[in-house]
């Protein structure tokens, strides 16, 4: 047991110094600005925004396959992602544990006025890499002729995410590995054995709900 512990507390001394090193380096510096930009393409804003362009595509098309592996795999994914991280693990964030360093927060994109929630503060696994690399597998599942161009893609994406994401402040370097590792499992998951259910769902709720919709347009 203590040899478990002595080596927890070396790869938390490793994180810290690592985090603290690209945190605090000139590169962090000269591209804060563009990492704040970037991070916003990982935040629910943004997915908020292709939700809603798969949906109108989905209207317009009649051909809601794609919308309903977005909406399923998310909702799915964010229920485990939400036990883990805020029920858990619940490591706070490196700007509220390494504050006597100078770290601050920097990733405010959008700037609306907010008293910091509890379940904010939490940092394990990263939200922002996680999903990005998650809705990669569902791109490539749903345009599988392209699969491994679109999952090389999303992976280099991720990885100037995950950068960002040490630059700003809000992520540890171990949090940003295992938001790799926790995207991948999400998607062998979702992908490999529950997607099913979901679509068989989804279209059943669709097929309920569309009369009395179009009662009311």
């Amino acid at each position: 047991m203590s040899t478990l512990s002595e080596y927890l507390e070396k790869l938390e001394a490793w994180d810290q110094k690592t985090f603290l090193t690209i945190y605090k380096s000139g590169f962090s510096r000269r591209t804060k600005k563009f990492a704040i930009i970037y991070s916003f393409l990982g935040s629910l804003y943004f997915w908020g925004l292709v939700w809603l362009a798969w949906f109108i595509y989905g209207y317009i098309t009649k051909d809601y396959y794609l919308l309903v592996l977005f909406t399923g795999g998310f909702e799915q994914s964010i229920i485990i992602h939400s036990i883990i991280r805020y029920k858990i693990i619940r490591r706070n964030r490196p700007f509220i544990t390494l504050q006597k360093e100078g770290v601050k927060k920097h990733d405010d994109f959008i700037r609306i006025p907010y008293i910091m929630k509890e379940s904010e503060k939490q940092s394990f696994p990263s939200g922002h890499v996680t999903f990005l690399l998650f809705f990669g597998f569902i791109f490539a599942y749903y345009f599988s002729e392209f699969f491994w161009i679109i999952i090389s893609v999303f992976i280099v994406l991720d990885i100037i995410m995950a950068i960002s994401r040490l630059i700003l402040g809000v992520h540890y370097p171990i949090d940003v590995i295992f938001g790799f590792v926790f995207g991948v499992l999400y998607a062998l998951l979702f992908l490999g054995f529950t997607y099913e259910y979901w679509i068989v769902f989804y279209y059943w709720l669709g097929e309920t709900f569309s009369p009395i919709i179009h009662f009311w347009l």
